[in-house]
């Protein structure tokens, strides 16, 4: 039997792929959770979908058209854009539907577009309101489209409430959390609050706080994107601007299912996040929590 006749009696089968260049995607709580969720409507849907990790950015390139080629899936998710990124148009050019995951749209590819800048928005706004007059980041890679837009809304917030800002590149990964937080805890005038642009990096950097004994959140409150069973489990428990993961997985489902029967360039905006404030957050010197201005504050979660 050929490749196209096994194709047309098996279920569909859809991929994704990510580089491990951009950190250990492969145990980061956000994937797994999107993945658990893809899984969750696709098989409501008699359909699948595997992940695949790749160590570069040329590697992921190379894999498409054997994919093409063997008919091993029927449509693919792109996610972490970066500038200049022809993955999408190279498997439009390969008859492969593609779903982008974050931006940016590309002609011919639907797209899951999810509120980063917003929800940078939201946590200066969150940490501002506190009373925090010099808050630190820990980015995300710089090339990538999201932390691109993250790194626009956090300077636009800081000087819409009058605040300093100070930002340091990370990789996702535990290691640079701890490393960056070091760094950023060591200058002459540190911050009094950082936000991290994932879990992985939030818990390492209470993890180095600690170790240099900066109090959480008495000295430096700490608040995490996205949320996962070890923000919750921290000592003390981590603070997070939460998306649904999740419900996330089970949308980038649906639009792939939607894409691979015809409905292609099907745009679905996600909603913005929410504050979930837990123990990690303060006022400067520990003051009580306050009341922040952010109307998707969930003091309760």
């Amino acid at each position: 039997m050929d490749n196209a006749a096994a194709v047309r009696i098996r279920p569909p089968r859809f991929g994704l792929g990510v580089q491990s260049k951009n950190g250990p995607h492969g145990t980061d709580p956000f994937f797994e959770d999107l993945l658990t969720g893809m899984e969750e409507a696709l098989d409501v849907a008699g359909a699948s979908v595997f992940l695949r990790q790749f160590t570069s950015y040329q590697e992921e390139l190379e894999a498409y058209p054997r994919w093409a080629e063997s008919g091993e899936v029927d449509a693919v998710v792109i996610a972490d854009s970066q500038a200049d990124d022809s993955r999408a148009k190279l498997c439009l050019e390969l008859g492969l539907p593609v779903v982008i995951l974050g931006g940016p749209p590309v002609a011919g590819a639907s797209l899951v577009d999810v509120d980063n800048s917003g929800g940078m928005e939201m946590a200066v706004n969150y940490l501002s309101g506190l009373g925090h007059k010099v808050i630190g980041r820990v980015s995300g890679p710089g090339h990538l489209h999201h932390t691109k837009s993250r790194s626009e809304a956090f300077d636009q917030a800081l000087e819409r409430r009058g605040v300093t800002g100070l930002s340091v590149e990370g990789d996702y990964s535990a290691e640079s959390g701890d490393l960056r937080t070091r760094e950023i805890l060591s200058v002459p005038t540190p911050p009094t609050a950082v936000i991290y642009d994932n879990s992985m990096m939030a818990v390492a950097g209470l993890g180095a706080a600690t170790n240099l004994g900066v109090k959480v959140p008495h000295d430096v409150s700490l608040l995490a994107w996205d949320d996962g069973p070890a923000c919750r489990l921290a000592s003390p428990p981590l603070s997070v601007l939460s998306l649904d993961v999740h419900e996330l997985g089970r949308t980038v489902a649906d639009v792939l299912m939607e894409t691979y029967s015809g409905a292609v360039q099907t745009v679905v905006h996600v909603p913005t996040g929410r504050i979930v404030q837990r123990s990690s957050t303060a006022g400067p010197d520990g003051a009580g929590p306050g009341q922040s201005p952010d109307p998707a504050l969930d003091p309760n979660a």
